[in-house]
């Protein structure tokens, strides 16, 4: 695990050198391995947001601006609500009673690994506007 825990550190480093606030929204491909999507808008409800799962890559969610909460549980235990698609490495699930609730502020973010199930974009009172980074590093 190591090897995977120093390319996190590295995305991270990476990211935290970067304009992200006054970058275009879009995909960055930084390498074969590596690549993150600049996002912006408006946090929903609880009930307009999916539980999702990755398997190729890991997920770094980075809260450039706003605030939202994002639930996650392990998929261990979970009930499949659509199979996994490879070709845009996701699974979306049937929610399970309690999950742990991360609420993101600016400059703060979660490293999402392949067994987590994350429920992203979910408002924290009042929808508000989110830039946010999502990294994605593959699974070596």
């Amino acid at each position: 695990m190591k090897n995977l825990d120093s390319r996190i550190t590295e995305v991270i480093t990476y990211l935290s050198k970067q304009d992200l606030s006054n970058m275009p929204v879009g995909k960055y491909q930084v390498d074969d391995d590596f690549y993150y999507m600049v996002q912006e808008y408006t946090t929903k409800s609880e009930a307009d947001c999916r539980l999702e799962s990755h398997q190729k890559y890991i997920d770094i969610q980075w809260i450039i601006s706003g605030t939202e909460r994002i639930d996650c549980v392990s998929v261990g235990g979970l009930t499949v609500k659509e199979e996994y698609n490879p070709d845009k490495d996701v699974a979306f699930w049937n929610e399970p009673s309690e999950m742990m609730r991360c609420v993101l502020n600016a400059g703060s973010y979660a490293v999402l690994f392949p067994n987590d199930a994350h429920k992203p974009c979910i408002a924290v009172g009042t929808p508000e506007q989110v830039r946010k980074v999502v990294a994605k590093v593959k699974m070596v």
